[in-house]
């Protein structure tokens, strides 16, 4: 099979281009501006047969549902002791998980039935779509061009394999993904040499690295008012990084984040951010655990 190549116009793969090749469902994104950011990839998606709009958030291990909507879409709600994690917040909180369960998720052409979520607080949508999901109908999201394109029986290593040639052959660097523990997507990283790993995460504004990093890699820092949601107690900073490595791709004079984690809830955990991912048209096989980077053009 002759494998498309990409017209020099093209910044990453169009969606056009991308559903030939795959021909999977596409579901086409929207911006949407939450505290100042435009960059937020939002899907609209039927939750129980009622309308909803989901942010796509790849740093979400299963999807999650706003407390607000319990009503609207006729959820029973389970409470847990379970604290919920906050970025750059130390133990103890007083939030906890609590849990449904969803009679039918639509997605594009797919559907998915009996899904577990979690539901917490949140102001800006009535969700987030999470990697469990993505995982379940062959998800490969394309930041750049904001599409998600969908394998309605799942994953499929013959799919993926062509993918990963066609954009190999057009300029693409493929970075190899992992899931931890939790679900979430992990990557290899370095930060001017310094070696670290960052949760892969469409949910995140910026990239956060600890500040320990930074000072380890001799990278000047300055402090940052720019309000960061989730991250209000964290001091914070950005710094002009000369190489961030992301697996085999490097990219040039990134700024990113650096926080104070030496008493965050999870103190290993360092975010690779949709702006930086966009920024370098991110593609994620999320069922095959497979991303795609390239420079801008």
């Amino acid at each position: 099979m002759a494998l498309p190549k990409l017209s020099k116009r093209e910044t990453a793969t169009t969606p056009t281009a991308l559903n030939s090749f795959l021909k999977h469902g596409v579901v086409k994104l929207r911006q949407a501006n939450f505290d100042s950011d435009p960059k937020r990839l939002v899907i609209d998606v039927e939750i129980n047969r009622v309308s909803a709009s989901l942010e796509i958030d790849t740093g979400a291990g299963k999807t999650v549902i706003a407390q607000a909507s319990l009503k609207k879409y006729r959820l029973v709600e389970y409470k847990t002791v379970i604290a919920v994690p906050t970025f750059g917040k130390k133990f103890p909180t007083n939030k906890f998980w609590s849990l449904a369960k969803l009679d039918t998720l639509v997605i594009g052409n797919s559907v998915i039935h009996t899904v577990p979520v979690g539901i917490k607080e949140i102001p800006h949508s009535d969700g987030l779509l999470g990697t469990s999901e993505m995982h379940r109908v062959g998800a490969v999201l394309d930041c750049a061009e904001r599409a998600l394109y969908l394998a309605p029986r799942g994953p499929s290593r013959g799919t993926s394999d062509k993918l990963a040639a066609m954009l190999q052959s057009n300029g693409f660097t493929q970075v190899p993904l992992r899931l931890n523990s939790d679900q979430h997507l992990e990557v290899d990283c370095s930060i001017d040499g310094v070696s670290s790993t960052m949760l892969v995460d469409t949910g995140s504004q910026f990239t956060f690295v600890d500040e320990s990093i930074g000072t380890k890699a001799g990278i000047i820092m300055k402090q940052s008012m720019t309000p960061v949601r989730g991250s209000d107690s964290a001091p914070r900073s950005i710094g002009r990084v000369r190489k961030l490595a992301i697996g085999e791709f490097e990219a040039r004079d990134a700024d990113i984040c650096f926080v104070d984690l030496k008493k965050a809830d999870h103190p290993s955990t360092y975010l690779l951010g949709i702006s930086e991912l966009a920024s370098n048209s991110a593609i994620i096989d999320v069922g095959r655990l497979n991303m795609y980077l390239r420079h801008p053009q």
